[in-house]
Order: structure tokens, then C-alpha cells, then sequence
């Protein structure tokens, strides 16, 4: 069976499985929900546990050795295995379908793993989990989604925030939970059982965000214009090198163009559309809608330029770097249809 991270414990309290898989790739989320089967599994006699870390090299007959194996110390162990990719092969898919096939009634198996792409949602040892067991899949929360959690996070802490000072948190350590838990035990210890106010939240907690070069395109595509800022913001404070900024703002003019080419010829965007994330289909297609008149030469050009002078090189090259920054800025800001030079 299927069950979201927020229902695991309530389906651990209806009583354990023989297997468990946790996929997903937000760290905090993965941990508690492995977190609360171990609990649970220690509650109910589980107490020794046998790590089973997988890479490329893993022998595969561990898994059905550590199963058939006797408890030192207690008649129940938990077989904690963690994968270091949801693609296992053909002898692990084997293994761990031969081990389902008749799981030992005295261990139980917890696995680990990374988000699982397509491939690995549909192979036959996570059909064989889902039969026997339960598939917890974690997925990144959405902006509104993190507030939420955030603003509940918060009031199982006894903390009593304003709208303003759980919005101003949450554009703080946007992506990174863990950082939000480290945030939140700090003001509980701060400000017990007190309104928290937005100057007080302002005052105690540091920028804690967490972005990629890949954020870029999703405040762009969104013009979102402060979120753009503030991704920018954490970038160079983290020393990001700028060709690696060019690039990508570059490979998100190539789409708009190749797109915007289509409609002009009457040729379907669906191929190019299918292969970016669901949450920034919509927005793209409402960016190339927005560049029709868009001066693709033009931009093309200030694009190779600033590609040159954030490697060093180039006529006019700047060698302030506040300066390189800015041109990034103008350059997003003209994909986003906020120009502040003309295109």
C-alpha cells in the first residue's frame, strides 16, 4: 500500500508490515517517517537492528543471510537497508523479490532510498513492497505547502507566531526543513508561550535558504521578482560561480526560443513541454506566450557576452564582480518581462 509521510503513524498504529520503503529527497521528512517505524518496531520487540548500506558492490546475499540469521540478543531484528539508488539491478530485484516472497515473520525490513524516478516506480521489486508492505514516497513541499507545515510546526512547539513572522521564516529557510526544526527549537527557547512578532523573529533567526541555479528558471517563469532577488542573494553569498548562473538563465532562453520557434512554424510544444517538471509546465507556457515579441537576436547576444565576461574574457569585461552580478540580474529580469533594457 501507498501511504502519505503525514499518515505513518497511523498506519504503524493498525500494526507493522514486513517492509517499509521511504523514497524522496527532503532529508527532514525521509528521517521521521524512517524515524517512527524504528519506534514502533522497538516498541513491538524489534530491538536489535543490522545496517545494510547498498552500493553498485553490495552482495546481494547479505540481505537473505541477515534474514535467515539468529538474533544474539532478542528473537526480532530490524534490517535496516539503505540504497544509494533506486536502481538495484537485476540481482538485487531478485534478492529482494525472493526475500517478499516469504519475509521471515521475526524481522522486519526498512529501506531507504532517493526519489524514485519512473523507471523504478513501475520495476517489480516496488510492486512486490507495495503488495506485501507500505511505499512512503516524500515529495518536496509546494511554497504554500512549507508555510502550512511551518505554521504547525511551530504550534506543536507552543509558539505562538504572527502571519507575518511564520511567512518571514518560511522565505528564510525555503527548502530546507532542517534548518526550520534547528529555527524553531532556537525560539522556543527564545520566546515560550509568547506572540512572536516579525521584528522578534527578524532579529533571532539567520538565512537559511537553500537554492540552486535550477530555482532561477521557477522565479522567472513565476515573475516572481522578490523571490527572484532573494535566490540570487543566497547564490552569491555562497560564492556560486557565475558561468554556472549564465548557463542556466541560457538553457531557459533556449527553451523560450525553441518553443516560441514552434508556434510561429504551427509545431506542437508537447514533446518540449512534457520534459520539464509539472510544476513549471504551466508557467512556462505562460512565459512563452509573454516573449512573442521578445528580440531573440538581441538577447541571444547579451547572453554570449555576459557568458564571456563572467569567465574573464571578452571585450569590456568588467572586473568588479557586483557588476557581473547585475548583468545576471537584467539578464533574468528580461526573461521574466521585467526589462530594464530594451529588447
Amino acid at each position: 500500500m501507498q501511504v502519505r509521510a503525514e499518515q505513518i503513524k497511523e498506519q504503524l498504529g493498525l500494526g507493522l508490515k514486513p517492509v517499509y520503503l521511504i523514497s524522496g529527497d527532503e532529508p527532514l521528512q525521509v528521517m521521521e517517517v524512517a524515524d517512527a517505524v524504528r519506534a514502533t518496531a522497538k516498541q513491538q520487540g524489534f530491538s536489535e537492528r543490522a545496517l545494510l548500506n547498498v552500493d553498485p558492490q553490495f552482495d546481494w546475499s547479505l540481505l537473505l543471510a541477515a534474514s535467515e540469521a539468529l538474533s544474539l540478543f532478542s528473537q526480532q531484528k530490524l534490517l535496516d537497508m539503505r540504497l544509494h539508488s533506486c536502481k538495484i539491478g537485476a540481482a538485487g530485484s531478485k534478492a529482494l523479490q525472493q526475500y517478499l516472497a516469504h519475509p521471515p515473520t521475526d524481522k522486519l525490513l526498512l529501506i531507504q532510498a532517493g526519489r524514485l524516478d519512473k523507471a523504478c516506480r513501475a520495476a517489480a521489486w516496488v510492486k512486490a513492497i507495495e503488495q506485501q508492505g507500505v511505499l512512503v514516497q516524500v515529495w518536496d513541499l509546494s511554497p504554500p505547502q512549507a508555510l502550512a507545515w511551518l505554521a504547525k510546526r511551530m504550534r506543536e512547539a507552543d509558539l505562538k507566531p504572527t502571519e507575518a513572522a511564520v511567512r518571514y521564516l518560511a522565505e528564510h529557510v525555503e527548502g530546507n526543513l532542517l534548518a526550520a526544526v534547528q529555527e524553531i527549537n532556537k525560539l522556543k527557547l527564545l520566546y515560550p508561550n509568547e506572540v512572536l512578532s516579525l521584528e522578534q523573529m527578524a532579529a533571532a533567526i539567520s538565512d537559511s535558504s537553500r537554492f540552486t541555479v535550477f530555482d532561477l528558471a521557477d522565479a522567472i517563469l513565476a515573475q516572481d521578482l522578490k523571490r527572484l532577488q532573494h535566490i540570487l542573494q543566497v547564490l552569491k553569498d555562497e560564492d556560486t560561480a557565475l558561468p554556472l548562473l549564465v548557463w542556466a538563465l541560457g538553457d531557459l532562453l533556449r527553451q523560450l526560443y525553441e518553443a516560441g520557434e514552434n508556434q510561429r512554424h504551427q509545431r506542437s510544444n508537447q514533446a518540449l513541454i512534457m520534459r520539464l517538471p509539472k510544476n513549471r509546465q504551466g508557467p512556462f507556457q505562460a512565459a512563452v506566450k509573454r516573449m512573442e515579441r521578445a528580440n531573440w537576436p538581441s538577447l541571444f547576444k547579451r547572453l554570449a557576452v555576459l557568458d564571456q565576461h563572467s569567465k574573464g574574457v571578452g571585450t569590456d569585461v568588467s572586473r568588479h564582480p557586483e557588476r557581473l552580478w547585475d548583468g545576471v540580474f537584467d539578464m533574468a529580469l528580461a526573461l521574466m518581462g521585467k526589462r530594464l533594457f530594451a529588447v
